[in-house]
């Protein structure tokens, strides 16, 4: 259960280093309880400049990176934003919202992973040399009940709400990626809502914490 991770980071970064990836007004897109992935070549974010490239790596890295246990892979990804204060250094962190920031273009890509191979993508969105903000967008595994026959806490007929990272979500540059990566973000917290067509479920936090992948053998 996702809950667990919280115990342990070391278990979290052994589990990494086994995934091999090849390498103002806000305009947004791709609410945060729902909707496909926000890489694709009409997002005006990624229209110009790397975004055919950032396009390409996030097809990849989804593509070469299962789930845990013979788990699905969820059909929609979850997005959100942060802009103005977004912390010193390389750790970015405050109040995430839903949605993914259209109003400027992707600088970068950021990639982490967790223990059950959920992916993040952390994109850097500039105008000119301004930083407008940091959109995450969250690829996650099933998650099924303990109880069997019970309904799954993480699956497709459950929205995922109200992002957190309280100790903030730390970037980094990597020359054997060909894209940043995401060295830490430690029990981040998401809300799987209860299921609008099973009585039988229950809002759940999922706590996950993602670390880098490995890239070329390093």
């Amino acid at each position: 259960m996702k809950s667990q991770l919280k115990l342990s980071i070391k278990i979290t970064l052994a589990a990494c280093l086994l995934i091999i990836v090849s390498c103002g007004k806000k305009n947004t897109t791709n609410s945060g309880t729902a909707g496909t992935s926000p890489f694709y070549s009409g997002n005006p974010a990624l229209s110009s400049g790397s975004g055919s490239t950032i396009i390409d790596q996030y097809s990849k890295i989804k593509a070469s990176t299962a789930c845990l246990s013979g788990r699905n892979r969820l059909s929609n990804d979850v997005s959100f934003n942060i802009t103005g204060n977004l912390g010193g250094g390389a750790t970015i962190g405050g109040n995430w919202q839903p949605n993914f920031i259209t109003n400027g273009s992707i600088g970068q890509l950021y990639v982490g992973v967790s223990a059950y191979r959920d992916l993040m993508f952390v994109t850097k969105v500039v105008s000119g040399a301004q930083v407008v903000g940091y959109n995450v967008t969250l690829s996650f595994c099933e998650v099924p009940n303990a109880y069997m026959n019970f309904p799954a806490l993480v699956s497709n007929d459950r929205a995922l709400v109200n992002f957190y990272a309280p100790n903030g979500i730390t970037l980094s540059e990597s020359a054997n990626c060909g894209f940043g990566i995401v060295t830490q973000a430690i029990n981040t917290m998401i809300t799987s809502k209860a299921s609008a067509t099973n009585p039988y479920t229950m809002d759940y936090p999922v706590y996950t914490s993602f670390a880098r992948p490995l890239c070329n053998g390093q």
